[in-house]
């Protein structure tokens, strides 16, 4: 498609096979952009480009696994050698996990890590000379979760933590670059049924569907996503209720302290602060991908 505020403009959005990335992907690619598909399943990474193409966008889908350095070269390689240049790079990809530390796989540990942190680094990292040459938007999909630690989710929430600091601290590096740096504090939306986060002890489970909240459509915030793209804004935090948790925690810190510990047993009991009872799939693959971390060839 050639019509669209963003006609012309190549968007690299990663993990953007389902979920937010991909409602992203696909509002970026009505608009008119070619869109770099990116996720670690290769048969719904296939499946989302042939919806793609079908729907006459331009895209190309790269099978790859950031956590690794030379996954991240070889998906910006790929994306020069077929559009010629970038001009927005989406760090969307992550991976969640729930539990006490002390039950919590150090595998689980590593991967939230590797792939919330320090794979994005690793791919920002890349990606910025080509991002100097269009004076582009480096864009990282964070969580209200990275607002603070949370009780039972902690390695998910010290990495987007991180994530959140290198953003801030790239702000400021770039600041004369031309490179719109932005970050946009995502929580309480949909997701699709095959989500998967990882359980206390490495296997995949099904993350269930959240029931007593309201939640925003995914289709939503990519508009919101875009919306920042366009107006080149640093910081957004949405969805009502991801707005009224990050005040909570921003104004007052010590009145969320106190009705974290009022709850955590009931955190605890529910196994996520919005989730509900764990189905488990495919534990013998989950464990060994949980704990082997084989990248993608």
């Amino acid at each position: 498609m050639n019509t669209g505020i963003f006609a012309g403009k190549v968007a690299l959005i990663t993990g953007s096979s389902m979920g937010i990335g991909r409602a992203i992907a696909t509002a970026l690619a009505q608009e008119g952009a070619r869109v770099v598909l990116n996720g670690r399943g290769r048969e719904k990474l296939a499946a989302t480009e042939r919806e793609f193409l079908t729907r006459g966008f331009e895209v190309m889908a790269v099978p790859a696994d950031i956590r690794f350095s030379i996954h991240c070269k070889k998906l910006l390689r790929e994306t020069i050698r077929r559009f010629g240049r970038i001009d927005m790079l989406i760090n969307n990809a992550g991976v969640s996990s729930r539990g006490p530390v002390e039950e919590m796989a150090n595998s689980n540990i590593k991967i939230l890590i590797d792939t919330n942190y320090t794979g994005t680094a690793y791919l920002t990292k890349y990606a910025i000379p080509y991002l100097r040459k269009t004076k582009g938007n480096l864009i990282f999909i964070n969580s209200v979760g990275g607002f603070r630690g949370m009780p039972y989710n902690s390695a998910y929430t010290a990495s987007k933590a991180a994530q959140a600091a290198l953003a801030d601290a790239l702000r400021i590096e770039l600041f004369d670059s031309g490179i719109h740096v932005g970050i946009a504090y995502v929580g309480y939306t949909e997701n699709e049924p095959e989500k998967k986060i990882l359980d206390t002890d490495g296997h995949w489970i099904y993350l269930p569907k959240r029931t007593n909240v309201q939640l925003a459509t995914r289709e939503s915030v990519a508009k919101q996503i875009l919306k920042m793209i366009r107006d080149r804004t640093f910081k957004v935090t949405l969805t009502p209720l991801g707005a009224f948790t990050a005040f909570m925690i921003r104004y007052l810190p010590n009145l969320s302290e106190w009705l974290l510990r009022l709850n955590r047993e009931k955190i605890n009991r529910d196994f996520t602060t919005i989730g509900g009872s764990k189905v488990e799939v495919q534990q013998d693959s989950g464990r060994k991908e949980a704990a082997t971390a084989h990248p993608v060839k």
